[in-house]
């Protein structure tokens, strides 16, 4: 796995263009604050995950990520959270499981959005 300086990155990306690619990213939360995005397994779509709602991607399989409109995304790097998630016998890495993001979620989310693009802000 890569060497990350932050447990999680906000990015706002333009339609069409590539948000991620997983390889070599380990098991990642996507949360979507805005728009929708398109997750491939290489050039095969997997499922479609739209603003509201998040996704955890597997370590074991890569994935490209692309925006479908013009997106805001929160990534997190999942570490031992995934682990309760991905041991569950129903759990399949081919199909990720798109799930609603509940209110308290969606605040801190909104928290982390801020905080970042006020460190980005003090920089400049």
């Amino acid at each position: 796995m890569k060497n990350f300086i932050n447990q999680f990155e906000c990015k706002e990306v333009k339609a069409g263009e590539v948000v991620y690619d997983t390889e070599q990213m380990g098991n990642i939360l996507l949360f979507v604050t805005a728009g929708k995005l398109l997750i491939c397994s290489i050039a095969t779509p997997v499922v479609e995950v739209n603003e509201g709602y998040f996704v955890l991607l597997p370590a074991e399989k890569r994935h490209i990520v692309t925006a479908i409109t013009d997106v805001q995304t929160v990534l997190m790097h999942a570490g031992t959270l995934s682990t309760m998630i991905t041991e569950d016998p129903e759990w399949n890495p081919e199909r990720p499981v798109v799930l609603p993001t509940f209110p308290s979620l969606a605040k801190t989310i909104f928290l982390l959005e801020s905080y970042q693009k006020e460190k980005r802000s003090n920089l400049n």
